[in-house]
């Protein structure tokens, strides 16, 4: 993870000034792992930050910054460094202890579920008829996740398919994220969060929650704590964004998951993977043919 990234001298600075703020092997983790020790969320959420983060420093060196921004759960933190709100060691520790609050309250007996091939108002009321059921990610059109205690999305997905739904299946996650069984996580994450330096934006950000631009820190900062409890409305932030003007959208950090997300949502829209220094060499050739 991050390999590439490691040969260049601005990420391994960032990377030492990381491991003593957060006081944990990160580079240790990210190239030799083990892969389940890497995977626990209070070492991976770090380390895709610092994925992500160090991408967005090498754009930052070669003049390129976003114009508007939005990330996906845990990308919110890095979007909140790309708006300027968050320096990204601050942003390390918050995830960290982020983390940390998730893998030590996470509720046993529950999970998540995705749900394929129905539309989101179908979703919906089948969650608002099985108790303790919710909405989690709205990830794309026809393409929603859903999270609640186990026997209940048992319920849930058995209606789920007898609605029509294409494909419905358990994910391998440990808790019910982004539902109110997460309250525990989110106020031991919201006590370390209010120590953290939070600026105002100077760049738009979309934001989770609500789907809707906030700046000042004194919204942005228990937007970040529901976002535990509360569901994850990509849909309807990529449709902002694309309201507000964008018309190329730029996934920054590992994997490709949201550049086929932004595709679903907007259709024909110009999208781009940076994940690596070889997709970020794409890029730059890209933009400036």
């Amino acid at each position: 993870m991050a390999r590439d990234l490691l040969d260049h001298e601005a990420a391994q600075e960032l990377l030492r000034a990381a491991e003593g703020r957060l006081d944990m092997p990160l580079k240790r983790l990210m190239l030799d792992g083990p892969e389940a020790e890497l995977q626990a969320t209070e070492n991976a959420q770090p380390a895709i930050l610092f994925h992500s983060v160090a991408l967005l420093r090498e754009l930052q060196t070669r003049g390129l910054e976003p114009g508007t921004v939005a990330g996906h759960s845990l990308g919110e933190f890095a979007g909140l460094v790309a708006a300027g709100g968050l320096q990204p060691l601050d942003a390390l520790a918050a995830v960290r202890s982020r983390g940390k609050a998730m893998a030590a309250s996470a509720p046993s007996g529950s999970g998540m579920a995705a749900v394929l091939g129905l539309d989101d108002a179908i979703v919906e009321r089948v969650c608002a008829e099985v108790a303790g059921v919710v909405p989690a990610n709205y990830n794309a059109p026809g393409q929603l996740v859903i999270s609640g205690p186990d026997d209940a999305l048992a319920a849930a997905i058995s209606r789920l398919r007898q609605a029509g739904a294409r494909r419905v299946l358990r994910l391998p996650v440990s808790a019910a994220f982004h539902s109110p069984l997460m309250k525990a996580a989110a106020d031991v994450f919201a006590g370390a969060w209010q120590k953290i330096p939070l600026g105002r934006l100077n760049r738009k950000q979309v934001f989770n929650a609500d789907a809707q631009v906030h700046a000042e820190p004194s919204e942005v900062r228990p937007l970040m704590v529901g976002q535990l409890t509360g569901p994850v409305r990509w849909t309807q932030s990529i449709r902002k964004l694309q309201a507000l003007g964008a018309d190329t959208f730029v996934e920054i950090g590992p994997g490709r998951t949201l550049t086929g997300l932004v595709k679903k949502t907007v259709p024909g829209a110009v999208v781009h993977n940076i994940e690596d220094m070889a997709s970020l060499t794409a890029f730059l050739q890209a933009a400036h043919a």
